[in-house]
């Protein structure tokens, strides 16, 4: 917290320095507070959001990871044409049948990064992890084709 010690004191002065000049005729630094105050609660919103949402992100995955039970993902179809990524990784739009112990089969779309499901067309089956509860599921690469042997060649 040693690296907002600065702001603290900055949002401290144009508070004070707003409040004096209240009654003062030139409202430049009642502007100048007012818009502060308005950014400074756009930024905490959108700081209180981004740990609110990191938060119940890793609650799932860990939920995910010990009530979760293993599963299947059998691909049933396979779009090369998803949007990219923010991060601008090519996707493919995978549409899935998740099935497995505890919980009825169901099917899902998701659109995946294309460098780790790429090779995955109809037919594939993805190893998954399921939470039978909350239906919330990971799934991994298609496992790698085995290596020819050395006489078949």
């Amino acid at each position: 917290m040693r690296s907002c010690s600065w702001a603290r004191g900055a949002i401290a002065y144009v508070t004070v320095r707003t409040v004096a000049d209240l009654d003062e005729t030139s409202g430049g630094w009642v502007w100048a507070g007012a818009g502060l105050a308005l950014a400074a609660a756009f930024i905490a919103c959108v700081g209180l959001s981004t740990i609110l949402g990191a938060r119940a992100e890793r609650q799932a995955t860990l939920q995910l990871a010990a009530l979760g039970v293993d599963a299947t993902a059998l691909v049933l179809a396979a779009v090369a044409s998803a949007p990219p990524t923010n991060d601008n990784y090519y996707q493919v739009r995978l549409l899935m049948r998740i099935s497995g112990p505890g919980f009825e089969p169901f099917e899902c779309g998701s659109d995946v990064p294309k460098y780790r499901f790429g090779s995955a067309t109809q037919g594939t089956v993805l190893p998954a992890r399921v939470n039978p509860a909350t239906r919330a599921f990971t799934i991994e690469r298609p496992p790698a084709s085995p290596a020819p042997a050395a006489g078949d060649a």
